[in-house]
C-alpha cells in the first residue's frame, strides 16, 4: 500500500512523524512538499486551490491511497472538493484539535493559532460553532511561525521565534486560558518555544499546547486497516519517499533534522 501525504511543506512532517513513531505506521510513504508555492496560508485563495488540486492529482497518479491532507489550509479549503473529485480514494483532513481542549471541561478559554487562511474559513468557524464554544475560543493568525518552522536556521533563531511568539500572547490575558490549539501542522515544530514563551510570562501559568498529530495519525492506522480488511494494523518495510516542488537544500537538509531516524528519498515534481 502506498499512502500519501500532502502539506505546503515541512508541517505535516510533525504529523508523518507521529505516524510513524508513536503509531507504527510502516507503509510506503510518499509525502508531498510543494515547497515551490509554500507558505499557503497569506495566498490567494482561488490560486492555492489549483496548485492542491495539481498536486493531490499526483499523488492519485502514482497510486496512493490513504491520502493525509497534512495541512490545516488546504484542508479548510479543499477537503469537501477533493472527497466528490476522488470517490475512490480515502482522504484525511487535518483540522486544529479545537474538540480536544474543549472535551478537557475546563471552564478557561482556549486560543487557537493558526494561518489567514484557516482562521477565517466556514470549517474552522462551523466547528467551533458546533461544539457550542464560541464564547471560549479566541481566533489568532500566526503565518510567520510557518517560515520560521520551515528555516534551516530554526534552531538558531530561538529569540526571534520567541519574541513573534510573545507578541501573539500578551495580546491576551493568559489567566483566562487553559489551552493553546497550533491549528496548523508547521506549528508543533516550535512547540517547545511556546511553552518556554509561557513560562516566561508567568511561571505560574499552567496552559496546555495541543495540535492534531496524535488524532490524525490514530485515524491513518484505523483507516489503512479497514481498506486492508484488517482488523489489526501489520507491519511491513517502510519506504519513505519525499517529493519536492522545486529544488530547495535547505528543505532537504530540515527534513533530515526532523525525521533524524528515518531512511529517506528524495525526489522532485517540477512544474
Amino acid at each position: 500500500m502506498k499512502v500519501g501525504f500532502f502539506d505546503s511543506g515541512l508541517g505535516g512532517l510533525s504529523v508523518l512523524k507521529e505516524a510513524i513513531e508513536n503509531e507504527g505506521l510502516s507503509e510506503d510513504i510518499y509525502y508531498l512538499a510543494d515547497t515551490k508555492n509554500t507558505p499557503y496560508g497569506v495566498k490567494d485563495e482561488r490560486f492555492v486551490r489549483d496548485v492542491i488540486f495539481n498536486n493531490i492529482d499526483y499523488l492519485v497518479k502514482i497510486g496512493c491511497n490513504p491520502i493525509v491532507i497534512a495541512c490545516n489550509t488546504a484542508t479548510s479549503l479543499c477537503i469537501n472538493e477533493l472527497r466528490e473529485k476522488y470517490t475512490d480514494i480515502v482522504f484525511i483532513g487535518t483540522e486544529p484539535a479545537v474538540k480536544v481542549a474543549a472535551d478537557s471541561k475546563q471552564n478557561k478559554k482556549i486560543l487557537v493559532l493558526a494561518t489567514s487562511i484557516t482562521v477565517k474559513r466556514e470549517k474552522l468557524l462551523n466547528l467551533i460553532d458546533n461544539l457550542h464554544i464560541k464564547d471560549k475560543v479566541e481566533l489568532s493568525p500566526a503565518d510567520k511561525l510557518v517560515l520560521f518552522a520551515e528555516n534551516i536556521d530554526c534552531k538558531d533563531m530561538e529569540l526571534e521565534i520567541n519574541n513573534y511568539i510573545k507578541s501573539i500572547l500578551m495580546q491576551y490575558n493568559l489567566d483566562e486560558f487553559s489551552h493553546i490549539v497550533l491549528g496548523c501542522t508547521h506549528f508543533p515544530l516550535l512547540k517547545d518555544n511556546f511553552y518556554k514563551v509561557i513560562k516566561e510570562i508567568n511561571p505560574n501559568l499552567t496552559i496546555q499546547v495541543i495540535d492534531g498529530a496524535k488524532g490524525i495519525s490514530n485515524n491513518l492506522i484505523v483507516n489503512i486497516n479497514r481498506l486492508n480488511g484488517n482488523k489489526t494494523y501489520l507491519k511491513n518495510t517502510k519506504k519513505v519517499t519525499i517529493i519536492l516542488t522545486s529544488k530547495n537544500q535547505d528543505f532537504i537538509a530540515r527534513t533530515k533534522q526532523i525525521l533524524d531516524k528515518e531512511k529517506i528519498k528524495f525526489e522532485y515534481k517540477l512544474q
